[in-house]
């Protein structure tokens, strides 16, 4: 029986059905997991191992000998210790050189490091390292500088950056202590004189010791950009020697706080047995080297000069308060300075204040305004009171230009004294240890010297040059003063042009061809103009003075005879002329003038008198007319006369001939007597000052002459006579007379 085949396909075998296999199921986590449990242990077991085995060690601490060759230091490493738990890492035994020429640098004894690997586990070959703590016992190091300027530093550098390096250390949140530290550090430097050439060595040296130091950060939290560490830095009993003078103990404090661009510095001590400083301020920037810090400094210059032994001998103390700023090599400061006492050689300050405003630049250029005030400045054998300078001073090293001006209440050397002293617009430049300066007026209220006083002293044009204080040149275009007076001299000024000095040790030189006296009087004596040419002085430091000058017209001088008085009789004299005078002042008002002396003619009284010469000596006490011969009284005379200028003795001793009696009895009597006639004879007197009405001595006298007069008739007299004079009073003592 035939079979239907759709028949067949639905009774036969049904058809198989297809199943979607399962990955995740519990058997295949349960695998999974096991294999990483034992991942982790391997994993762990292997760090152990490593750290066991000292793997870690050596990774850490070629890491850290790569750190430091990167800024040129070879590092030796004596034990290196690291423990996993607390995360410390220890070093013994560090020892630091150049890594170019092998020159040691320093030595730790034991650092101790908390670190802290942020990815330790992690499937990466970078690994970031940071440090927590960092502990530095017992550092070590050296610093020196050599003659021609090179450190033993001069190889370290800053590396590049490293972003692509296996292992990246972080620092900038550690706190970092360092203790018992001490740096060693020596300066040596050739120095040329400026003016000689001469070369010295000179070394600077000492020791850092007890340094303790501790950083941490303000905010560990904070942005990078942003995150300060506070710095704390401590230094005692450390040294500072110049050419083994030592400056001991030097004390050091500081507390700062620090960022990657600046540092404000909250205080900064230094102490030492020289000098005490106080500091506070900002450094804005550190690349530029930007900073701006308040000053308060002592400085103690007798110990420095004990200790340093300087050339010139250093005492007393001062006293800087101000601010300095500055940006690299450029500076600028304001303040002021004050001292008690000063003393430097032979120059000293008591009270001294100055308010100064600075700047300058590394290559020595400077430039400071200012004012000082000074209660006494001493200088040598001059004396300077309440004085008061205004001005400027820039220069380079120890070359320097002064511009500005200079007042003092006084002036005094020895027995010479200025007040009022103003020096105006005066310019002072030093050069090569050379002096020069200028300044367009000088002047003074009073100028003492000795019993002697000159008001209204001034000076311009004003030019000089030193090459020490002892040997210099100075130039005066216009002197003038106002009245000069002394116990018997007044002047009504005097004028002086084309003034020279010139120092040469302990004298100086002045010289001047032009002055003029204003007339006054001189002894007693009325003066007029005097025009004076060619003038000479030498100026001893002891104060003495010795002078000379071209022929001198004195012109008239008029005087009295009664030492002073209105009882005396009065004179006159022209054409009053000094040749060749020559002249000495001495301390104590005393002075010494000698000179030919001439006479044109005159007028004693109602006599004529006529021309006069003879050798003048002139002191403060006296006037001496040596060898004179004169016309007067209608005949002539020689001989010798001294003239006191006080109450002293006065003596004249001399001859005549053809003299008029009537006139010479008037002269000696103080009255007129009938006498007419002439005589020839010798006088010899004495009288008190220029009182002649007090003489005493004797008058021989050969007379021809006659007595009377027109109405009681003449009598003719011939003969000789003698008078005898006691105080004024005149005797006959002999008469041999005919008619």
């Amino acid at each position: 029986m035939p079979v239907d085949d759709k028949d067949a396909g639905t009774t036969g075998t049904p058809p198989r059905r297809h199943w979607r296999r399962r990955y995740i199921t519990r058997r295949n986590a349960f695998y999974v997991g096991l294999v990483a449990i034992v991942g982790a242990l391997a994993l762990l077991l292997l760090v152990v191992l490593l750290y066991r085995t000292g793997r870690v060690d050596t990774l850490i601490a070629n890491q850290i000998i790569r750190t430091l060759s990167e800024y040129g230091i070879r590092a030796e490493v004596k034990e290196f210790h690291t423990k996993l738990g607390p995360r410390t890492v220890e070093i013994k035994g560090l020892e630091l050189y150049d890594a170019q020429t092998g020159e040691r640098l320093g030595r730790i004894d034991n650092i101790i490091a908390t670190v802290r690997v942020a990815d330790l586990y992690a499937l990466s070959l970078r690994r970031n390292v940071n440090l927590e703590a960092l502990e530095v016992n017992g550092p070590e190091l050296w610093v020196l500088f050599d003659e021609q300027g090179r450190s033993n530093l001069r190889n370290l550098h800053l590396p590049p950056p490293a972003p692509n390096q296996r292992i990246l250390f972080s620092y900038s949140t550690a706190q970092v202590k360092v203790n018992n530290g001490i740096i060693h550090y020596e300066v040596r430097r050739n120095a040329q004189d400026e003016h000689t050439g001469e070369q010295t060595r000179h070394v600077f040296a000492g020791e850092a010791r007890n340094l303790r130091a501790l950083i941490q950060p303000d905010d560990p939290s904070a942005p990078v950009a942003s995150r300060a560490n506070a710095v704390d830095l401590f230094m005692s009993d450390s040294t500072f020697a110049v050419d083994g003078n030592q400056i001991a103990p030097i004390d050091v404090e500081a507390h700062a706080r620090v960022n990657q661009t600046s540092a404000e510095i909250r205080e900064l001590t230094l102490r030492s047995p020289v000098v005490e400083s106080h500091l506070q301020g900002t450094l804005d920037d550190w690349r530029a080297g930007r900073y701006q810090l308040q000053v308060r400094s002592t400085v103690d210059l007798t110990q420095i000069s004990d200790t340093f032994k300087p050339a010139t001998p250093l005492r007393g103390a001062g006293e800087f308060i101000g601010t300095v700023k500055g940006e690299g090599t450029q500076y600028r400061i304001e303040g002021d300075v004050k001292s008690d006492a000063l003393a430097a050689g032979d120059v000293r300050l008591k009270g001294m204040q100055v308010g100064l405003t600075a700047t300058g630049d590394g290559s020595k250029q400077y430039d400071a305004q200012g004012r000082a005030v000074v209660d006494l400045l001493t200088a040598g054998s001059f004396n300077l009171n309440l004085v008061q300078l205004r001005g400027g001073v820039m220069g380079s090293g120890s070359d320097f230009r002064f511009l500005g001006e200079l007042r003092a209440a006084a002036l005094r050397r020895g027995d010479t004294s200025i007040a009022s002293l103003m020096l105006s617009d005066a310019v002072a430049e030093v050069r090569d240890g050379k002096m020069e300066g200028t300044a367009r007026r000088a002047t003074g209220a009073t100028v003492v010297l000795g019993d002697t006083r000159a008001s209204n002293l001034q000076a311009n044009g004003i030019r000089f040059s030193a090459t020490d204080k002892d040997h210099f040149n100075a130039t005066v275009a216009n002197l003038s003063t106002g009245p000069i007076t002394s116990k018997d001299t007044h002047l009504n000024g005097l004028t002086a042009r084309d003034v020279k000095a010139t120092g040469r040790g302990a004298v100086t030189d002045v010289a001047t061809n032009d002055v003029r006296v204003s007339g006054g009087t001189f002894a007693g004596a009325q003066v007029g103009s005097i025009n004076i040419a060619g003038v000479r002085l030498a100026i001893h430091d002891g104060g003495r003075v010795e002078g000379s000058t071209s022929d001198v017209n004195i012109g008239t001088v008029a005087f009295n005879t009664g030492n002073g008085s209105k009882s005396g009789t009065p004179g006159k004299v022209e054409n009053v002329k000094l040749a060749r005078p020559v002249f000495v002042l001495e301390p104590g008002d005393r002075y010494r003038v000698t000179s030919d002396l001439s006479l044109g003619g005159g007028v004693l009284g109602d006599f004529q008198l006529g021309a006069a010469r003879g050798a003048l000596v002139a002191t403060n006490s006296e006037v001496q007319l040596n060898n004179f011969t004169a016309e007067a009284l209608n005949g002539r005379a020689r001989g010798s006369a001294v003239i006191s200028k006080g109450r002293g003795a006065s003596h004249v001793n001399a001859t005549f001939a053809g003299l008029d009696i009537g006139g010479l009895l008037a002269v000696l009597t103080g009255r007129a007597v009938p006498v007419t006639g002439a005589t020839t004879g010798t006088v010899d007197l004495r009288f008190p000052g220029t009182d002649v009405k007090q003489a005493s001595g004797n008058l021989t006298a050969q007379l021809t002459g006659e007595t009377g007069n027109e109405t009681s008739g003449r009598t003719p007299i011939n003969g000789t006579v003698t008078l005898t004079a006691d105080r004024g009073n005149f005797q006959l003592s002999q008469a041999n007379l005919h008619a």
